[in-house]
């Protein structure tokens, strides 16, 4: 107790207390505005109506938010991209990715070697380009794999 007058001299002074209480006649009628409490919550629950538009509301609001983000995307390309070179670049791809995919999929090796061998195409191939190629369009375990076949 001295070594707190000594530490703090003013907090030493205060009163201990508890400076916290009840109002006065706080819990006499506290039933009675419990119930009042209870009853307009029951009454305020009762009169709200399901409508449904408080249904629709996320729908429409994530609806909202695509169109809004495809706009923002959308405009900028349409007006800094001329349509002449899109059409250009779709026109120069015969096959897309999946197409020429697919069709080497279902070729066996005899079958790509005769196309590599048939000299009705004008591009001859090197060992290089071919590598490039496979190297560009499968992954090390792709190759593993029909190696093993």
């Amino acid at each position: 107790m001295e070594e707190l007058k000594n530490i703090a001299p003013n907090l030493s002074k205060m009163k201990k207390e508890n400076p916290f209480g009840t109002p006065k006649h706080y819990f006499d009628d506290f039933s009675a505005r419990m119930q009042m409490q209870i009853e307009a919550e029951k009454h305020v629950a009762n009169n709200k109506e399901f409508k449904i538009i408080n249904l629709l509301k996320p729908a429409l609001g994530l609806a909202a938010s695509f169109a809004i983000i495809f706009m923002l995307v959308y405009i900028p390309i349409k007006t800094f991209i001329p349509q002449d070179q899109v059409i250009e670049t779709t026109a120069s791809t015969n096959f897309s990715d999946r197409q020429m995919h697919s069709i080497l999929e279902e070729l066996d090796e005899t079958s790509f070697f005769a196309l590599l061998e048939n000299d009705d195409n004008d591009e001859t191939f090197s060992d290089d380009d071919l590598l490039a190629y496979v190297s560009s369009n499968f992954n090390a375990y792709e190759i593993f794999e029909y190696t093993e076949e």
